[in-house]
């Protein structure tokens, strides 16, 4: 009866490992199905961008077109202007000659004048010019370029297994995150300062008196450098169609014996996964890294999952502390009321069984201590066989001193009365 039991556990963890597998495998046929939808909708979408740069383009060679423009026509004007000034200035100093030596003076002195005062004109617009088509030209920010789909993550040069994505409508980003620079103290405010010739004196005659007889403050410590963070990974996954049933069957894969990972909260305490996932949400997985012979190895990997309705991300990080399970609680003072001879001599119909005593019974408790789920109590497992050494059934007595019987079909426990 045993072996019939350890098979049924056996076969259950199969079906399970099954379950998921098959919903890796649909997960990645179904990203398969829409890759020439997203290959459509990315040559769409570098077809727009395209164009605008296009635009932008054209949009700044207009603007250089006008701005040359308008520099043509301001030389065009400064050269008409001067011509005009230079036959007045001739006008003038043809009446100068005729008026006297000082009347010539004067004119040629403010000919120069205008004569210089023209290419600076012509500088100062070709500047402009320049300053403007040069101001014109911003370069925009390019957008990040998306990595091939990775098979495994690297962390801490310990290779873990990635989500199991295919199709080119994937798209994936990879990034650094830095560690949160640490907080700095907060400077002490400052004495007001009087401002003048007084205060001046103030601060000599005091800092004399501290010379004389007072004691000088003490100088700060410097205080020791903090040793930078662990630089996290994030994996961000873009396009997909059901990121939902990803995360759920690649937690499922990565909780097993072999990659070791296990579903935590914030503290790194071990919890029981949800009965079922949203649309959008996150978990963390962690796992306890063995300390190699070397030194080399040893902390906690983690891996938070958050998705929503097209994409996912994978963030990578190596948190302080030791994934762990619960404390045990503390059996209460009503355990030490209901034993195994409490069991020997109450009526068979209490437990489901025929009879009217069960001296026809034997009861075998098993080693160890099971967990009764949503109630937190430990209990001992007690099987019970009739004659002919013929299974009856298992049956639990808690540390509260509660009576429980193991449904087998369900794979559940049902509550018993002991009255």
């Amino acid at each position: 009866m045993k072996q019939d039991k350890a098979d049924k556990i056996i076969q259950k963890a199969e079906r399970r490992a099954a379950k998921a597998a098959k919903q890796v495998e649909i997960a990645g046929r179904k990203a398969e199905q829409t890759k020439q939808k997203q290959a459509a909708k990315a040559e769409k979408k570098a077809a727009q961008a395209a164009r605008r740069a296009d635009l932008k383009a054209a949009k700044h060679t207009k603007k250089a077109e006008q701005a040359t423009k308008k520099a043509q026509l301001a030389a065009q004007k400064a050269q008409e202007k001067k011509a005009k000034i230079a036959a007045k200035t001739a006008a003038k100093a043809v009446e100068g000659e005729e008026g006297g030596g000082d009347g010539k003076k004067k004119k040629k002195g403010k000919k120069k004048l205008l004569l210089i005062l023209i290419p600076v004109l012509a500088v100062a617009i070709g500047a402009g010019v320049f300053f403007f088509l040069k101001g014109g030209e911003k370069e925009e920010e390019a957008p990040p370029e998306p990595i091939p789909i990775p098979l495994e993550y690297l962390l801490n040069e310990v290779p873990i297994t990635a989500l199991p994505v295919t199709g080119e409508e994937v798209l994936v980003y990879q990034e650094e995150v830095p560690p949160e620079p640490p907080a700095e103290p907060e400077e002490p405010e400052e004495a007001p300062k009087d401002g003048g010739e007084d205060a001046a004196e103030d601060g000599e005659a005091s800092g004399g008196d501290s010379e004389d007889g007072g004691e000088a403050e003490a100088a700060p410590e410097p205080e020791a450098e903090e040793e930078p963070g662990f630089t996290r990974i994030l994996y961000r996954y873009e396009g997909l169609k059901n990121p939902k049933s990803l995360v759920t069957a690649y937690a499922a894969v990565m909780s097993t014996e072999d990659a070791g990972f296990s579903l935590v909260d914030e503290t790194l305490l071990r919890i029981d996964p949800p009965e079922e996932y949203g649309a959008s949400g996150s978990l963390l997985l962690a796992r306890n890294v063995p300390t190699a012979e070397d030194g080399s190895g040893g902390g906690v990997h983690s891996l938070l999952l958050s998705w929503e309705e097209t994409s996912c991300s994978v963030l990578l990080d190596m948190p302080e502390g030791r994934v762990h399970d619960p404390k045990p609680e503390t059996p209460p003072a009503a355990a030490t009321r209901r034993g195994l001879s409490d069991l020997k001599a109450i009526h068979p119909s209490k437990l489901g069984l025929p009879g009217e005593s069960m001296e026809a019974y034997e009861l075998i408790p098993q080693e160890g201590s099971v967990r009764i789920a949503g109630t937190g109590s430990v209990a001992m497992r007690v099987n019970i066989y009739g004659e002919g050494n013929q299974f009856a059934g298992s049956y639990f007595l808690s540390n509260d001193g509660r009576l429980y019987k193991l449904d087998e079909a369900a794979n559940a426990v049902v509550e018993l009365e002991w009255e």
